[in-house]
Parts: structure tokens; C-alpha cells; sequence
């Protein structure tokens, strides 16, 4: 079964007169994996068990993916993107069915998370800190096909929809060459017959010795938990992403 959910997308207005602009792009590779629950049942009345990621749908092992991010400093306002395309693929065995998927049987599950994060922040510096408030938006295109080993059945569930969430950036210069970053940002909606909410936090150690050549290690973790309704049928879904980042770039 295919389940899109769309959601608002707000506007990202208007550039404030600016002191500044400086480009920095950055490529790397995160080392990510999954966890979480999750259910489907076909029909009303919510789910009352969920299987587990790792045991019932065979995924969970760390995978490999590129990582991008992009940062425009306009002198107060910034506006920076990030995002990966995560995949995973497992063979597990269902404790309950998983919609028309019988449990006790064998399934393959595919897995494909695309995330497209841009925010928006506003720079307050406070000497050798900087606080950036702001607004930002996910897009998440969400994909889980789980199907029997035998080939009878299967279900496809498909989630796409950008979540505009609170957002705040703290940058730290702990040397001339050396900052730590934070981002974290999280939004919580309920529409029609569906509840979700999104937490989404990123840290990065930024070396800069080399300008303007620059080197990055940190950590992405994103946690989602969606329940609900949806075409007749019901779906409850706590999933967590979250691992390591390496990569460099250059600022100009």
C-alpha cells in the first residue's frame, strides 16, 4: 500500500540587508544505521504491537551513504542545507502481521530515506559565541517495502512531506581553527488522523587550519514517531537515524 502524506511548506522570505557573503560547501560520507519499532494493520483501531527494526524487519546494520552540506553566511541572516540519501535492505521474521504480510513467515525488507534539511537563522554573536534562532524545513521522502520471502504478499508504505520545524544554530570558536557547531530542530503536527513529530540534531567539529580548505568530523541523529489513520488502515512508526560524519570543503 502507498501512503503520502503532504504538508505545508512555508515561505523562507526575505534576505535583510546583509555586511557580508561567504559560500561554504562541504561533501563527506556518514556511517548511519537504524532503530525503532514499527506496525501496520490493515484496518481501523490502532496497532497494538510493532516489530522491531532490527529482529522483525532485518535492517539495523551501519550503511554508508554520501553527506552534502551548504552554508550562505549574508553577514545576521544565514541560510544553510544539508542532506543524504540512507539506504538499507534485510532479511527478518514479522512477530505480527504487517498488514496483508502474515507473521511467522520470512520477509525482505527495502528501506530508503531521502532528507533535505534548509534553514534560515538570524546571528546573534556574543564574543567567541554565535546564537542563529531560526526556521527550518525537512524534506523526507520515506520508503519501507516489506514483502514475504515466498513472494505472495507484500506492502509498500511511502511517506513524502516537508516538516517545517523550530530551529536554532550555536557555533562555539574554540580556536582561530578550530569551532564546534550545533543544530537542532524539532516540529510536531497533528493533521486529519495523523500524529508526528520530528527531532532532528547535528554537531560537527570544524577545522579550518587550512583555509580555505576546511575538515569536519561530527554526528546527525534524526528521530521520527508518526501514528494514525491513513486510507482505512492503521500505521505506527518510531524510527531513529543517527551516526557518525566525516568529510571537508571549502569556504569562499
Amino acid at each position: 500500500m502507498r501512503i503520502r502524506h503532504l504538508l505545508a511548506l512555508p515561505a523562507l522570505v526575505f534576505f535583510t540587508s546583509c555586511y557580508q557573503f561567504e559560500i561554504t560547501a562541504q561533501g563527506g560520507f556518514a556511517q548511519l544505521a537504524l532503530d525503532g519499532d514499527i506496525g501496520y494493520v490493515t484496518g481501523t483501531g490502532g496497532v497494538s504491537i510493532q516489530d522491531d527494526i532490527e529482529s522483525g524487519l532485518g535492517l539495523g546494520d551501519d550503511q554508508g551513504t554520501p553527506y552534502v552540506r551548504a552554508n550562505m553566511d549574508f553577514g545576521v541572516p544565514n541560510l544553510s542545507v544539508s542532506g543524504f540519501l540512507f539506504e538499507d535492505d534485510g532479511r527478518g521474521l514479522l512477530t505480527q502481521n504487517f498488514g496483508g504480510v502474515a507473521a511467522g513467515v520470512p520477509v525482505l525488507t527495502d528501506f530508503e530515506m531521502a532528507s533535505a534539511k534548509i534553514a534560515y537563522t538570524f546571528e546573534i554573536p556574543l564574543g567567541p559565541v554565535s546564537l542563529q534562532p531560526g526556521l527550518a524545513v525537512n524534506l523526507i521522502d520515506l520508503s519501507i517495502l516489506v514483502r514475504d520471502s515466498i513472494g505472495i504478499a507484500s506492502e509498500d508504505i511511502q511517506l513524502s512531506a516537508p516538516l517545517p520545524m523550530l530551529f536554532g544554530r550555536a557555533e562555539i570558536d574554540i580556536a582561530d581553527f578550530l569551532q564546534l557547531v550545533g543544530e537542532v530542530g524539532y516540529v510536531a503536527v497533528d493533521v486529519e488522523d495523523v500524529e508526528a513529530n520530528l527531532l532532528d540534531v547535528e554537531a560537527l567539529l570544524e577545522l579550518t587550519a587550512l583555509e580555505p580548505l576546511n575538515l569536519f568530523v561530527g554526528y546527525r541523529s534524526i528521530s521520527f514517531e508518526g501514528e494514525g489513520e491513513i486510507d482505512g488502515d492503521s500505521i505506527d512508526i518510531d524510527l531513529g537515524l543517527s551516526g557518525l560524519i566525516v568529510g571537508g570543503g571549502i569556504r569562499f
